[in-house]
């Protein structure tokens, strides 16, 4: 079995794949390669993945797998997946999988797709906090003199929505790509109508792949009947399913 997660981050899809990993003979990463991928027109790491996954799934060696080593989770989930001897269930959740829905389900007719879905608000809040620059305050000083002495911006946040030249937000090499882009008066209605666009299509795909592509509602991921109904989608076998107490909420991206 593949299991693709996706969703707008800051949704749940830490969760997501804590349940899928707590499955027997399960391994599924979360932003497993982000360094190669954008939002749209990169295909091919997608389609990619999907192979090695499939390999994996046929026996083949698991370092077969293109794995962005330079953030730690990814080291250890890796690491993690070597020790492994037997794997019937695997698969990556992030954000950036969306624009590669239709591409890869055409051409694994065996992946599952599962979209998490919360509250926008809550999420427009969520993505704030985690895009500020925090810094202790003997660091804020630091760096807010160097930034006068030497004439760099002095950055506040991240601001992946949003094109911008880097003097007023944190440009980020690796998740600035990832996301789409609004034209937007400010950056909560540029992560807003990010929210907007990206569950209006989710729902479009749900439409035209409805045995393969499904939401998952975060508010109801700590109910054992609902874990339940969403590994039943997946294919994992009544018999076999694990069910977990409570879910996470995680600072992701990282």
């Amino acid at each position: 079995m593949i299991a693709i997660g996706l969703g707008t981050g800051r949704s749940g899809t830490a969760s997501l794949a804590k349940l899928l990993n707590a499955q027997r003979d399960a391994h599924v990463f979360h932003e497993m390669n982000p360094s190669c991928v954008r939002f749209s027109g990169t295909p091919r790491p997608i389609l990619n993945a999907i192979d090695e996954f499939q390999g994996v799934l046929r026996g083949e060696p698991t370092c077969m797998l293109t794995v962005d080593l330079t953030r730690r989770p990814s080291i250890a989930s890796y690491d993690a997946l070597a020790k492994k001897q037997r794997i019937t269930l695997i698969g990556d959740v992030a954000f950036y999988y969306l624009s590669y829905v239709e591409a890869a389900a055409a051409h694994n007719a065996g992946v599952r797709f599962l979209c998490t879905r919360r509250d926008i608000g809550e999420t427009v809040r969520s993505w704030i906090a985690k895009s500020r620059v925090n810094r202790w305050p003997s660091k804020y000083v630091a760096d807010r003199l160097s930034c006068l002495i030497t004439r760099q911006p002095f950055y506040r946040s991240a601001n992946y929505w949003m094109a911008h030249d880097g003097s007023r937000w944190e440009p980020d090499p690796v998740w600035d790509k990832c996301f789409p882009k609004f034209e937007a008066a400010s950056m909560p209605d540029a992560i807003r109508k990010y929210c907007e666009f990206y569950y209006k299509e989710a729902e479009r795909l749900a439409s035209v792949l409805p045995d393969r592509f499904r939401f998952v509602e975060t508010n109801r991921l700590s109910e054992a009947a609902y874990q339940d109904q969403v590994l039943e989608f997946v294919g994992v076998a009544r018999d076999d399913r694990v069910l977990e107490p409570t879910h996470i909420n995680r600072t992701a991206p990282s």
